[in-house]
């Protein structure tokens, strides 16, 4: 027989202990929710029989009126458990790859032939043309299956909805079910407001498919891999104006990735944003909205100029590097006459106000002088623009060197109630005492709890360094993070959301779809606070999580979804009084 049971997305379950959390029985949401779930399952012994198989095929038939998507989850050999994370978390295979496999189309036509229903044979309701799961039971590992409802939008009908999971073994007997009700509430959560970028690093697509950069055929893949990204939340996406300096050792160089064409003629440059318009084309129609530049200098202290590539008097030829000096005169020359210039462009793109440019990144306590310096000789050119960059250090934004400062999570509680523009990212180092990461060792509800976090800091943004480096540190080597989800970093997942699958389409990541959950949370709260007051909204995350502190997460999955269901409680209250 085969055991099954449903679970929120924020419980982990390991294929030697499956889980022994309280399992979900019904939930709420609102109309046009995005929400997940889970089902484990294994294959144990049936005392009634002879022999017991130790292993059952199977095919699921689900029944609801709710649009769910349904994927099959694989685990990661997660090799290495980071000292810093806290609590200390084993090694081991973690659950966090969501794969959509197709079934046999003869499978199909024979349930069809046996009367198990052509519109509801696993998965996606087979008419809607999505993909098709079939599965294998053990009886010596938990399995699971992940479930989104509402994964691309639209709206679920309201009141009490039932999602009926049955399972069918190859020969049309049924070996399991399990239902979930979900109620819907008549009330639409707001349209996501906060800014939430991932960094996309178009050179480790590029490598890890083979591809040559910005043709026709990498912008197919870049759109394929961009799509569960702004599904997940994503709204901007960094723009490789020129080599984006990051995460480089001093004196080396990543993959060419530069938009803009240079031209240098008689000691005068001038600049083609013909690709970069077509970058920006293919982002919009997978439905970004902002945009970043890329850094105009070089990481950690603002030394030095990126790669700059540029035709010569005909020649093409590397002209800045870590050669230049940041606030060289030379340099300085070239940003005076390409600021005004991609500001222009931009104006006409209608992105001069929606752009956000870069200085520095991570720049810290020993590099204030030299960041101001290099600032200081383009700083009259971005009047007006939206400018930030991601700090650890108090000091930056107080001095009014950065005007929008994107803060270290563990440093965020410095910036709280002082600016009015507040972004929050954080690294995979900011994974102890209680703090929200998205690392696939942390526990889930740490990773969701940013959500709420970023309501109660006011936050206008939130930005992570890695949507889809597979490099390891400073760019070295390229890795596959379904065998080695660590990417040469001490902490799993750290450095992307997104898995690359063999057939250069993406796989969506358990860790990616939580934090979006996050974000979620966030759009509820904003609604229970239009309909009754912020004041309402706070003192629910008080009595249900604590006071808001960056260092104050749930302690369990049950914590958080018992803080949710009370947010969607009063919102159904007001709903039903207005």
């Amino acid at each position: 027989m085969i055991k099954t049971k449903l679970y929120n997305d924020l419980v982990l379950i390991t294929p030697e202990n499956g889980s022994d959390a309280k399992e979900l029985k019904q939930f709420s949401i609102c109309k046009n929710e995005p929400f997940s779930f889970q089902m484990a399952y294994k294959l144990f012994a049936d005392e009634n029989a002879a022999n017991n198989p130790e292993e059952l095929h199977f095919f699921i038939r689900l029944t609801t009126e709710l649009n769910v998507s349904v994927y099959h989850v694989a685990n990661v050999p997660v090799m290495h458990s980071f000292k810093k994370i806290s609590p200390k978390l084993p090694i081991g295979m973690y659950p966090d790859v969501l794969m959509p496999k197709k079934t046999n189309p003869e499978i199909i036509e024979q349930a069809v032939f046996k009367g198990v229903g052509y519109k509801d044979v696993v998965g996606h309701r087979y008419v809607e043309g999505g993909e098709k799961i079939s599965l294998s039971a053990y009886n010596d590992s938990w399995r699971e299956v992940w479930f989104s409802v509402n994964e691309k939008g639209g709206e679920s009908p309201v009141g009490v909805q039932k999602i009926k999971i049955e399972l069918f073994d190859l020969a049309y007997n049924k070996v399991g079910e399990n239902e979930l009700i979900l109620e819907v509430i008549d009330a639409m959560l707001p349209e996501q407001s906060i800014v939430y970028t991932n960094w996309f690093h178009n050179d480790c697509l590029a490598d890890y498919y083979e591809l040559d950069l910005f043709t026709d055929e990498y912008f197919k893949v870049m759109a394929d891999f961009l799509e569960p990204a702004v599904r997940n939340g994503m709204n901007m996406v960094l723009m490789p104006a020129f080599t984006p300096p990051l995460d480089t050792a001093i004196g080396a160089e990543r993959r060419t990735a530069q938009l803009v064409k240079v031209k240098v003629e008689n000691g005068e440059y001038s600049f083609d944003f013909s690709m970069m318009k077509k970058y920006i084309e293919v982002c919009r129609s997978v439905g970004l909205k902002y945009f970043e530049h890329s850094h105009f200098f070089t990481q950690w202290g603002a030394a030095h100029a990126p790669k700059i590539v540029a035709e010569v008097d005909g020649k093409e030829q590397k002209i800045f590097g870590w050669e230049t000096d940041a606030s060289g005169e030379e340099y300085v020359r070239f940003l005076r006459a390409y600021i005004p210039a991609v500001r222009e462009f931009l104006k006409g793109e209608g992105l001069e106000k929606t752009t956000l440019f870069h200085i520095s990144d991570e720049p810290n306590e020993d590099h204030l002088e030299t960041y101001e310096k290099s600032l200081s000789g383009i700083k009259d050119l971005l009047e007006g623009c939206l400018v930030g960059d991601a700090l650890s250090d108090y000091r930056y934004f107080e001095s009014g060197l950065v005007k929008t400062p994107i803060a270290r999570s563990h440093k965020v509680m410095d910036f709280v109630g002082k600016c009015d523009d507040l972004w929050v990212y954080y690294t995979g180092g900011e994974c102890f005492d209680g703090l929200s990461n998205r690392l696939i060792q942390l526990p889930r509800e740490r990773n969701r709890a940013m959500g709420t976090q970023l309501y109660s800091y006011k936050a206008k943004g939130f930005l992570h360094w890695g949507y889809n480096n597979w490099y390891g540190r400073l760019s070295h080597g390229l890795y596959n993070p379904m065998v080695d989800p660590c990417c040469g970093f001490p902490n799993a997942g750290t450095s992307y959301s997104i898995y690359p699958d063999v057939n250069r389409k993406p796989l969506q990541s358990i860790h990616q779809k939580v934090f979006f959950a996050g974000l979620v949370d966030m759009r509820a709260l904003q609604l229970l606070e239009s309909l009754s007051s912020r004041e309402e909204c706070e003192k629910i995350i008080v009595e249900h999580l604590g006071q808001p502190h960056a260092f104050n997460t749930p302690d369990s999955p049950d914590e958080l979804m018992g803080f949710r269901a009370a947010v969607n409680d009063r919102i159904k209250y007001y709903i039903e009084n207005k």
